[in-house]
């Protein structure tokens, strides 16, 4: 198993408050490993809520030892927007919003669009694009990322 997923496993239970964990990943930087822990708030994630979390995973991971002793530098960060819509209720965040969508194959003559996010279900996903609904079956969907305007 992972080292991502096995610090995953490990501290999800924790998070039982608004602070959501989305995400953990185990990475090579320049400066050597980073474990870092992806979280996200409806209300936009704070450096204390970053802080919070981790004080509340430290203790855990010291007694995990995810790494075998392998020196690594914990990181706590905002999921941020430039990242793959995954859960629920991210998707729920984003009804009615602009989002870039990229398909693992053309649909209607595209493979790459931003358009409304309209509904998701279990199989598939809603956008409107210039007034028309379409929908697309969530396994034709590489991923969908907020849309940002510069």
């Amino acid at each position: 198993m992972k080292v991502s997923d096995i610090v995953y496993e490990k501290i999800a239970p924790l998070f039982k408050g608004d602070i959501r964990l989305v995400e953990v990943e185990y990475t090579k930087k320049n400066d050597g490993m980073h474990l870092i822990i992806y979280i996200d708030k409806e209300s936009g994630v704070s450096i204390d809520d970053c802080v919070e979390v981790n004080r509340m995973v430290d203790d855990i991971l010291e007694e995990l030892n995810p790494t075998n002793d392998a020196q690594y530098v914990l990181d706590v960060s905002s999921y941020g927007l430039d990242k793959p819509l995954k859960y629920d209720w991210q998707f729920k965040r984003h009804f009615d919003k602009l989002v870039d969508v990229k398909l693992y194959k053309k649909v209607d003559s595209r493979k790459e669009f931003t358009a409304t996010l309209v509904s998701k279900d279990e199989t598939s996903v809603q956008f409107k694009i210039n007034d028309e609904i379409i929908t697309i079956k969530s396994a034709d969907i590489a991923y969908i990322l907020p849309h940002i305007e510069f």
